[in-house]
């Protein structure tokens, strides 16, 4: 009896931990096939993750023509990952809830024949899978930039393979940088990549999202499943190969390679940024730009306004979050203090002592997300508040604007108030004129605004006079001592209301407007990046509400019967254009004809430039990314440093060795960020022409390339002249050296030369100088040596490079430092000569 009740009692034991540990069914719909764009996912489950919370979760693979939205609403899956379409869904008013995103960038790209050099040339063609849906605005409004819609190219539905395109049955296709791009160069088919992020173009993808029924029902599920989700994907990114591994053995429906998964896998962690973000972040004011360009494209119908911080789950207040290095910073920051612009309503003022303005406003919800106060630096002019942030008399400027100048000093957080820019003057008229036509005009501008810098480079017929205020200006258009005023329409309506101006007018705008936002000391970059977080949390609700109180504007409602009068005259004179039209069409058709003809082989000449152009700024924008990543991990090293060093000192620990190796980092770190600021000065239109030695650049760029030249066991040989001294730009020569040195290097590992060398002497002429840099990796083809500078030839597949390393250097040299480059073949190698004027300022 005992026995059986013992038994009993196991047996009602293992049912109910049987029943505790029953793991709860849930569904995830993937918005395409099985690749490692789910690798997080696949990890969390088979490493337990989601597990370990109660969940056994189920992948469902994307079909054709699946709604995965409908897919969640109608219960078919509990989650689901889709597009930055899933924003506009719930603007239109679909219940649902966004709780992650993985990719910061958007993978969609165009990928094109190799013939098709820019994007003019897709009219008419035909393109792959670019039907005219929200799924493809990151592409349309890439085209649009071109003249391009849905009605000038022909497009056919998506195979979902390469087929058509490696036969040349399409013109292009549209595809995802992950995969796509190494299908092809295993095919070994030549192509060419328009991405819209080189075209500004920049959405979310891979956003987890679930029902606000599912929210409401299981809060406790969905915050489990996302935070393990998140979880996945770290571990997934740490351990690539283990994950390959795993998606090959179970997740494998594709077929695809191991080589294929890791070409995939190395582009996902490109587009996550995650040196940038943390993993699964959402930037709110992101979602409102990309709600902003779907409103613009007619995908949002609905009028009612939904606030889309609603739409984000758990967002921290004000989506502000600083990681323990910001908390540590801010804890011991006093205060932050910041130079202003004295004299610049309605922006910003000092009036009896107090800051008010536009600016103070936001900055008093900066300050309280801060939790520390912004204090004022007192100067009497905007041109003393520059020169006291170049002396660090202040930590921030506000309501800055990069030039080529200030970034040298300064970091610019993104911005937050934008103005039109436009030129008054003393007139009756109402006319507004092309500024082109104001030919050796005064126009007063207020001294060191970036308008100057603007004028200088766009419109070089004004003629600029400094003045110290928009007050001081507009007095001297009054008086006619210049002809106009140049400035913030803002700032000048203000002025306007506030003095006797009613003879001037506006009479020219400015294409570019003014984007003002927060500057920051360079060697501070642990404030800029806390200051940065919290600007991209002041809300679009937020920036209204303050522009309201400032900028409402009232303008009396009268009967202009002058302007009744010239729009009767313009009637009368359109009616009589379309009596005289038909006896004219045929001669202005031939003539119209022979204009087109002419104007369509410019046009053609034009196209090559700006494919060049396209891939600058691809190039510039790589760099942009690679610097914004790189620069965090420096300060923390900086920060850790600092931390150590203080540790040391706390502790009464003296040690010159742990000393010199800390001073040995702050070294080399500052040297790395130096580094940085060559790169994005080689694509900065800004540069400024420098004196400087030859053998500095020389020593520069050796530093540079020494280290994987000596891993790669290649001697370089370096006896050059000390006494060259030149007038140029230094940084893009530099660049131009490392180019050419690399190339060397390349050739060298693919040779496997033995006893590898390079040689780089100097010679001096009269008015020139020369470098020669010769290797003996053998030489160069005779078949492609003259080819070597062209935009478009490569020895290299395209996935290992863009083939335009040696394009950029001669372009540098002969385009912009008025040299040459050429390159000859001698008994043991290659030699390339550069071949420069002292001063570049003479040969132009």
């Amino acid at each position: 009896m005992y026995f059986l009740k013992l038994l009993l009692l196991c047996s009602l034991f293992l049912i109910l931990h049987a029943d505790s540990t029953k793991l709860e069914p849930v569904t995830l719909q993937l918005q395409w096939k099985h690749q490692f764009e789910f690798a997080g996912f696949y990890a969390a489950k088979e490493m337990g993750f989601y597990e370990d919370i109660g969940l056994d979760v189920e992948f469902l693979e994307f079909k054709e023509n699946t709604s995965i939205v409908d897919e969640v609403l109608s219960s078919n899956a509990d989650y689901g990952l889709s597009y930055s379409s899933i924003i506009a869904d719930y603007l239109n008013g679909k219940p649902i809830i966004m709780l992650a995103n993985f990719f910061k960038q958007s993978p969609l790209v165009l990928i094109v024949q190799e013939d098709i050099k820019t994007l003019y040339d897709l009219k008419n063609k035909k393109v792959m899978g670019l039907a005219n849906n929200i799924h493809n605005i990151t592409l349309y409004t890439m085209l649009s930039k071109f003249g391009i819609t849905g009605d000038n190219i022909k497009t056919t539905p998506p195979s979902f393979s390469i087929k058509e395109f490696r036969n040349k049955e399409v013109d292009a296709m549209s595809a995802f940088i992950t995969n796509e791009p190494h299908e092809l160069n295993e095919a070994g088919v030549k192509y060419n990549i328009f991405d819209p992020l080189a075209y500004g173009s920049k959405y979310y993808d891979a956003n987890l999202f679930t029902s606000e029924e599912e929210l409401k029902n299981h809060p406790q599920r969905v915050r489990k499943f996302r935070d393990a989700s998140i979880k996945g994907w770290h571990y997934a990114l740490k351990h690539k190969k283990q994950v390959i591994e795993l998606i090959k053995r179970k997740y494998n429906s594709q077929n695809r390679s191991r080589k294929a998964l890791a070409f995939e896998a190395q582009q996902i962690e490109h587009i996550m940024l995650t040196n940038v973000y943390d993993i699964g972040s959402i930037d709110i004011n992101r979602l409102e730009t990309i709600a902003d360009t779907f409103k613009d494209s007619g995908f949002i119908q609905q009028k009612t306004y939904r606030d889309l911080k609603n739409f984000v789950y758990d967002l921290p207040s004000n989506g502000l979050k600083f990681n323990r290095h910001e908390l540590a910073f801010l804890k011991e920051r006093q205060a932050v203090i910041m130079c202003i612009d004295p004299n610049w309503m309605p922006f910003e003022s000092i009036v009896n002592s107090k800051y008010v303005g536009i600016n103070a406003d936001f900055i008093k919800k900066i300050e309280t997300r801060l939790g520390i106060p912004f204090k004022i630096f007192n100067t009497q002019t905007w041109s003393d508040s520059i020169e006291a942030i170049k002396q660090k008399k202040c930590d921030i400027l506000s309501l800055a604007m990069p030039t080529g100048e200030r970034e040298r000093y300064l970091h610019f957080s993104t911005p937050y108030i934008e103005s039109p820019l436009v030129i008054v003057a003393k007139t009756d008229k109402h006319n507004v004129l092309d500024i082109t036509l104001l030919e050796n005009k005064k126009i007063a501008v207020v001294k060191d605004y970036t308008l100057i810098d603007i004028i200088k480079n766009r419109y070089p017929n004004l003629h600029i006079i400094e003045v110290n205020s928009v007050e001081e200006g507009l007095k001297k258009v009054a008086n006619s001592d210049v002809y106009g005023f140049a400035g913030s329409s803002v700032a000048i309506e203000y002025y306007f209301q506030q003095g006797d101006y009613e003879a001037l007018k506006t009479i020219a705008h400015f294409d570019e407007k003014l984007s003002l936002g927060l500057a920051v000391q360079r060697d501070n970059n642990m404030l800029f990046y806390i200051l940065q977080k919290v600007v991209l949390t002041l809300t679009n609700e937020e920036k209204e509400s303050i522009l309201k109180k400032w900028l409402n504007i009232k303008y009396e409602k009268t009967l202009d019967y002058t302007l009744i009068f010239q729009l009767m005259m313009v009637m009368l004179f359109i009616v009589t254009i379309g009596t005289i039209r038909h006896f004219t069409m045929k001669k202005l058709n031939k003539k119209l004809t022979k204009q087109m003809q002419a104007e369509l082989k410019h046009s053609q000449d034009k196209d090559k430039i700006i494919f060049d152009q396209n891939k600058l700024a691809a190039m510039g924008e790589m760099i942009e990314n690679i610097a914004h990543q790189w620069r965090q991990p420096l300060s923390q090293i900086n920060s850790s440093v600092l931390v150590l060093d203080g540790l040391l000192q706390q502790k009464n620990i003296q040690d010159s060795e742990i000393e010199e190796k800390l001073q040995e980092i702050e070294s080399l770190t500052l040297y790395l960020s130096s580094t940085i600021d060559d790169f994005k000065n080689f694509f900065s239109p800004t540069k400024k022409r420098e004196v400087f030695k030859l053998s500095d650049i020389l020593l520069k760029t050796v530093a540079i390339i020494q280290p994987t030249l000596k891993h790669n066991n290649i001697l370089l040989q370096l006896p050059y002249d000390d006494n060259i001294t030149s007038m140029g730009y230094p940084n893009e020569l530099q660049q131009a050296i490392l180019v050419i040195i690399n190339n060397a290097k390349d050739v060298f590992l693919s040779n496997a030369t033995t006893d590898a060398k390079i040689t780089i002497t100097t010679k001096q002429e009269q008015k020139y100088f020369t470098i020669f840099i010769c290797d003996n990796a053998g030489g160069i083809n005779k078949d492609i040596i003259d080819k070597i500078f062209d935009s478009r030839f490569s020895t290299k597949r395209s996935s290992e490079s863009m083939g335009i390393g040696l394009y950029i250097s001669k372009m540098i040299i002969e385009t912009s430092m008025k040299g040459s480059l050429s390159v000859y073949n001698n008994k043991e190698g290659a030699c390339f000569t550069i071949r420069l004027p002292y001063d570049i300022t003479k040969s132009i």
